[in-house]
């Protein structure tokens, strides 16, 4: 005679099915969680808190952590563009101011770069008694 399960024993083993796989413990990580938050969409916050570890998933957090720290790097070099930018517009405008006029000096020529991808140039003049 075969027995039959009873629905004890299909609750235990599927306790047991959840606990041996992890996924007892991911949900119970995301409902400890749930209950300090206590999200407007509990739904939404459950979905966006299950996360499987897998390969896939370590390489989009690895990738999201890159990405974070190259925007923290662009934001440093766009800073010092601007800094850089800002000391050449000082040393231009002192050497303009001290120039003098008829000096065998010709003129400064600094065109700035508009964006990103271009480079800045300059050229100077000297006449030809220096």
């Amino acid at each position: 005679m075969e027995s039959k399960s009873t629905p004890e024993d299909d609750y235990v083993s599927f306790m047991d099915y959840l606990r041996t796989n992890g996924v007892w413990k991911s949900v119970s990580n995301v409902f400890r969680m749930l209950n300090k938050i206590r999200p407007k969409d509990p739904i939404e916050f459950f979905k966006a808190n299950v996360k499987i570890d897998n390969s896939d998933n370590r390489a989009i957090e690895e990738t999201r952590r890159e990405i974070a720290e190259a925007e923290k790097k662009l934001r440093i070099l766009r800073h010092d563009k601007l800094v850089l930018t800002a000391n050449v517009d000082l040393l231009d405008m002192t050497i303009r101011l001290k120039r003098k006029p008829n000096s065998g000096v010709g003129s400064i020529v600094v065109d700035y770069a508009e964006d990103d991808n271009e480079m800045i140039s300059e050229t100077l003049f000297h006449s030809e008694h220096v």
